[in-house]
């Protein structure tokens, strides 16, 4: 019987952490969910077959390897070549799939008619164990859909998305994530989606993924020269995909582009005076981006809010918030 979904897992060098990542997707057959295919991209990493799922009822796994490493976008798309189920998800080999998170967002895209559904992520820095809830944990990605601030920066992460193979009617060439760039690959793909493709996206409200942020991530703390160096290959990235989704200059969407722009020299600022950025970083500064876009926060005040967030300073005075408005086109 063909599977109902492929999950398409870059890897490269981490079998422990594969391993768990494996099996939370094989914890996921049953329950709506009639045949899973794992589609395992070995990215010029040393071997890997022992943590390979193999013989799990409705499970088969599929392997690819690239003799030397070509990048996760380069290994997403060998998945995607070859992943014959009707839908398609991802997960990166260092995080997790929550119980019955692939049945949701299939039973949620079904009854939606949507063509891509994300569910919220937990965020961690402690390894939790495949099929378990972890630990309530007070950052999160949970952003509800809003194309607007989406034009601005991605809250979507990869391994939260699942959605229509169109390969499974035809070629899809234009379904690929652009090896060209060295980061910001999903974000760029889910802009051509949305704008080339006319294609839906809806968030399922539930925590379905575990997304674990070891804590000597550059995003965090850690070796000034290597940070800035980071942060730079960000921006530089960053830069190449909002000139490809030009936008009316003093739109909203172009203002809070200007304001995330600002967010790299207020980061760049901290790391080259000698401080660290506080630990998940960049989910702090992409909610007060959020709330600043979406009116619970002053627009005005979004550039204050994120450098105390970045920095982990107390705030004398709280910076008045407002309730949410309506989305923003």
């Amino acid at each position: 019987m063909p599977a109902t979904v492929s999950v398409i897992v870059p890897t490269r060098d981490r079998p422990g952490s594969l391993a768990d990542a494996l099996r939370s997707i094989a914890l996921q057959h049953g329950d709506g969910v009639d045949g899973i295919e794992i589609v395992v991209v070995n990215d010029g990493g040393g071997d890997i077959a022992s943590a390979l799922p193999l013989g799990v009822p409705g499970v088969t796994v599929r392997l690819i390897s690239h003799p030397r490493p070509r990048g996760q976008a380069a290994a997403r798309n060998a998945g995607l070549e070859v992943a014959s189920g009707r839908f398609v998800a991802f997960l990166d080999d260092d995080d997790l799939y929550l119980p019955g998170h692939l049945a949701r967002a299939l039973a949620a895209l079904e009854a939606s008619g949507a063509d891509v559904m994300y569910a919220d992520c937990v965020l961690t820095d402690a390894r939790c164990v495949p099929g378990e809830m972890p630990e309530v944990s007070p950052y999160r990605y949970d952003f509800a859909y809003d194309p607007g601030i989406l034009a601005v920066a991605n809250f979507i992460p990869t391994s939260a998305v699942v959605c229509r193979n169109p390969a499974v009617h035809g070629p899809a060439s234009w379904f690929r994530f652009d090896p060209e760039l060295p980061v910001l690959v999903d974000w760029s793909l889910w802009l051509r989606l949305i704008h080339d493709r006319g294609w839906c996206f809806e968030r399922c409200p539930q925590p379905g993924v575990v997304f674990h942020r070891a804590t000597g991530d550059v995003a965090v703390t850690g070796r000034t020269c290597a940070h800035l160096d980071e942060l730079g290959r960000y921006e530089d990235a960053y830069r190449t995909v909002i000139a490809r989704w030009p936008v009316t200059p003093g739109s909203r969407v172009a203002r809070f582009r200007a304001l995330f722009l600002e967010t790299f020299q207020i980061a760049q600022t901290l790391l080259a005076t000698g401080q660290r950025l506080v630990p998940f970083a960049y989910e702090g500064a992409l909610r007060v981006l959020y709330d600043g876009f979406t009116g619970r926060l002053d627009e005005a005040l979004v550039p204050a809010r994120t450098a105390a967030v970045l920095s982990g300073e107390d705030l004398r005075d709280p910076l008045p918030t407002r309730e949410p408005a309506t989305p923003h086109p």
